[in-house]
């Protein structure tokens, strides 16, 4: 995958939980201009994602993929834009998700295939055959490394699975092959999916509070993050000059544990502005821990990019972009659509694409509003 680019779905199916994904050719981040890619109400893919009405999603899911008599309902791709419009139109526009893409890795695995091997023989000879041939299977058994995301508490592991390469992309999918691109839907927030939103939202109302800089909005923020609000206090002086210093946010005597508890001190010995920024800043940099760089060239001079693992990276680089650019200007949600606005400028009321529609809307309202004053004045008059 070259830097800056990522994944296009030329085809999109549903099985079970799962979404199924026939990529295509990979498509630039940004669009002409420069600026990143967006749908038609002028939302980038962090704006658009958040607005995705999962918790329906995962309702229709239970109802569309009961099964019956066994089996998951027949692939049919008419349906599934009909019932999933959001997801599927999110999908044809910023591409797959690729939650955890990165983190699965093809390995050899030779001890364990030589012991099914052996345990296959055995079987023969138990059953009294003798043969030199392989264990018979259905499709190509691989071995594979899975890890787990950083922060989680999982260990990696290593697994068999089978896959079907000779056969055509809609039956590999109905057999559930794993070597298909896919993400895994879930229940009820319960998968990558639902983890990646809950932080990912997490994350952008902290950078919400982190610009109005107002210490109960701040501890609030903090307090529901996803981490544990202790940190180390300790020196040391092998650090990065980029490293993160919780020392620098404790306003107070220093612990002699050397671990800072913010919320088992008073309030005032705590930088609570300096503790969001980094609690957010550490947050978006495990979620760029497997992303690399790549060099390549732009008008003949040679440039370094992102080489992207998962959507969801993209979305903490429209954050972080954000919050760079623009650290005053927050974010605010959408009078129109719902989502959330990463404001260029204050009090941004609308998406572009939303803008117009809203505007009118509010126009109606005005004109109603005062309709109906000029009735009770009217009313009022002929009392």
């Amino acid at each position: 995958m070259l830097p800056e680019v990522w994944f296009s779905a030329s085809e999109i199916a549903l099985r079970g939980h799962r979404l199924y994904y026939e990529v295509g050719e990979p498509r630039s981040l940004r669009e002409a201009d420069g600026r990143y890619r967006h749908d038609h109400k002028g939302r980038v893919a962090l704006e658009a994602f958040l607005a995705l009405p999962l918790e329906a999603v995962w309702e229709q899911l239970e109802a569309v993929r009961s099964p019956v008599i066994g089996e998951p309902a027949p692939l049919d791709p008419v349906r599934d834009r009909a019932t999933f419009p959001e997801l599927i139109g999110f999908v044809d526009r910023f591409g797959p998700f690729g939650l955890g893409w990165n983190r699965v890795q093809r390995v050899l695995n030779p001890d364990a295939d030589r012991l099914v091997e052996e345990n296959w023989r055995l079987k023969l000879a138990a059953a009294g055959f003798t043969g030199d041939a392989p264990s018979p299977t259905a499709g190509t058994p691989v071995w594979r490394l899975v890890s787990p995301d950083l922060g989680r508490p999982f260990y990696p592991y290593v697994e068999q699975v089978t896959t079907y390469p000779d056969l055509p992309w809609a039956e590999r999918v109905r057999l559930g092959d794993p070597k298909i691109y896919h993400d895994d839907l879930g229940r009820q927030g319960m998968a990558s999916i639902g983890l990646a939103r809950s932080d990912l939202l997490a994350a952008v109302r902290l950078a919400d509070a982190l610009s109005r800089r107002r210490t109960f909005e701040l501890r609030d923020a903090i307090r529901s993050f996803p981490r544990e609000p202790v940190f180390d206090v300790r020196g040391h002086d092998a650090d990065s000059s980029l490293a993160i210093d919780w020392r620098s946010a404790n306003l107070g005597m220093a612990p002699s544990d050397g671990v800072f508890r913010p919320f088992a001190v008073h309030e005032a010995t705590v930088d609570w502005v300096r503790l969001g920024q980094m609690v957010l800043i550490e947050h978006i940099s495990t979620k760029f821990s497997a992303t690399s760089i790549g060099l390549g060239l732009r008008n003949d001079i040679p440039t370094f990019g992102w080489r992207i693992g998962s959507l969801i990276e993209v979305m903490y680089r429209q954050l972080l972009d954000h919050i760079r650019e623009h650290p005053d200007f927050g974010l605010r949600t959408c009078d129109l659509c719902g989502a959330p606005i990463l404001q260029v400028r204050r009090e941004q009321r609308w998406h572009s694409g939303c803008s117009q529609t809203g505007r009118q809307r509010v126009s109606r309202a005005t004109r109603k509003g005062r309709s109906s004053s000029d009735v009770v004045r009217t009313g009022g008059s002929k009392g």
